[in-house]
């Protein structure tokens, strides 16, 4: 319909006709398969979210990682090349026991930071997940690395970089893959994480350990 007043050109479309419009624009947008999918993907991740018993966010799926990525590797490098080669003098011991619960703190808190943002990325596609969960690692050796080797006279903070950017590039890509393959609607079973959060960092200094690896 056209508004035939006087107001109005007769070639103008009348308010209905915009309404109209509008209306099948935005039926057109909720009928296209790739908008289904996404939506049927995230009613399926609620409903298993709300099915959890003890339910943990993101963030605090990746604050535990990050808390035990940060105790457990530094633990098994510092007792390995530092403690074996020096005696374990009562200097050294106050030194990286320092050192080490720094990484832990820091590594909490840090992994906190990370797990908030990476919830807020979700739904992106796997090219984005792939970039971020680098970033993630390369972020958490800077800082976590960075502040724990701090402690050794300032200079240790590279050092400390270095040591951390081969473990995170490791563990969190195999961390950040399976919390997306478990996880529902962005939340994840206390249960299924701890096997996640602990093990991946145990793994990791039981590798650090293992007289093979020089």
């Amino acid at each position: 319909m056209y508004d035939t007043g006087g107001s109005y050109s007769v070639c103008w479309p009348s308010t209905q006709d915009l309404y109209i419009a509008q209306r099948l624009s935005w039926l057109k947008a909720e009928l296209d398969p790739e908008v289904q999918r996404r939506r049927l993907a995230l009613e399926e991740g609620e409903r298993g979210a709300l099915a959890m018993q003890r339910p943990l966010t993101t963030e605090q799926a990746y604050r535990w990682f990050g808390t035990f990525l940060g105790l457990l590797p530094p633990f098994a490098f510092f007792n390995r090349t530092f403690l074996s080669v020096d005696g374990g003098g009562p200097f050294w011991v106050t030194l990286f026991v320092a050192m080490n619960v720094t990484c832990c703190l820091v590594g909490r808190w840090y992994g906190g930071v990370l797990g908030r943002w990476a919830g807020k990325q979700r739904g992106r596609g796997r090219l984005w997940f792939v970039a971020a969960v680098f970033a993630m690692a390369l972020g958490w050796s800077l800082v976590t690395g960075g502040l724990g080797g701090a402690l050794f006279f300032g200079v240790g903070a590279a050092f400390g970089f270095v040591c951390a950017l081969p473990v995170a590039f490791v563990a969190f890509p195999v961390f950040a893959f399976l919390h997306r393959l478990i996880s529902r609607g962005g939340m994840i079973e206390a249960r299924h994480t701890w096997p996640l959060a602990f093990g991946i960092p145990l793994t990791i200094a039981a590798m650090i350990m293992s007289p093979w690896i020089v």
